[in-house]
């Protein structure tokens, strides 16, 4: 690899880190039904995809993720998708408006900040989250060593069709060490492609920050992704 590239790659993270909007971030969002009555979701489900098509065509809602559920003794689609909000309560406001969330016929089991996305690729195929957290306030010099190696993993997956999508967040960690406790450093979240989660979580273990027990790793199952 030329030294240039190497030189963008390794200053990839701070640049990204400097350039997310301080208001606006993408929540991964995860809902479970709350009810065991089938019938109530077939009379909302029209209702349902109509308001939610129309957040899709705002550009609200994007990258979504299905997987089978079954209420009563029917099977119906459960969705996992990426929201853009200002905050974890816009988001549970936007959702509340949405019939199945009027009818109290879901919950939102999860809301997390996953940053600004950096990557996409449109596959319709099975998906899995890898996620990384800093397991310490490593200097910044070893998390951009760190970093460059494994954003450079990460292109290459994108690049083969293993990687749908990809976000960088900020994560910020205490340093018992310094005056100035609180330090913020890149993580990221990845969307990869594998035939089922130990697969997916042979792929993280390619990670230099996990390698290197310098980050933790949690992996989901997200389902096929939907071409929006």
């Amino acid at each position: 690899m030329k030294a240039k590239t190497i030189i963008r790659l390794i200053a990839a993270p701070l640049l990204l880190l400097n350039a997310m909007s301080a208001n606006s971030a993408a929540y991964g969002v995860s809902t479970e039904w709350k009810t065991e009555d089938p019938q109530q979701i077939f009379e909302t489900m029209t209702a349902q995809k109509s308001a939610f098509s129309q957040l899709i065509d705002a550009g609200i809602i994007h990258d979504v993720f299905v997987r089978k559920s079954v209420v009563g003794d029917k099977e119906f689609p459960m969705i996992r998708f990426v929201i853009e909000a200002d905050n974890e309560e816009s988001v549970k406001s936007i959702i509340s408006q949405l019939p199945f969330s009027k009818k109290d016929l879901v919950t939102i089991v999860d809301a997390r900040d996953l940053g600004n996305k950096w990557l996409n690729t449109e596959l319709v195929q099975e998906n899995y989250a890898i996620e990384l957290e800093w397991t310490d306030a490593h200097s910044p010099y070893v998390v951009d060593q760190i970093l460059g190696k494994d954003l450079q993993q990460v292109v290459d997956w994108n690049t083969s069709g293993k990687v749908t999508s990809s976000y960088l967040n900020v994560q910020k960690i205490e340093d018992k060490n310094s005056a100035n406790s609180e330090k913020l450093r890149p993580i990221y979240s990845i969307a990869v492609l594998a035939k089922d989660e130990k697969a997916a979580k042979e792929m993280a273990m390619n990670l230099e920050a996990v390698k290197s027990g310098l980050a933790t790793v949690k992996v989901m199952h997200l389902g096929f992704k939907m071409n929006l």
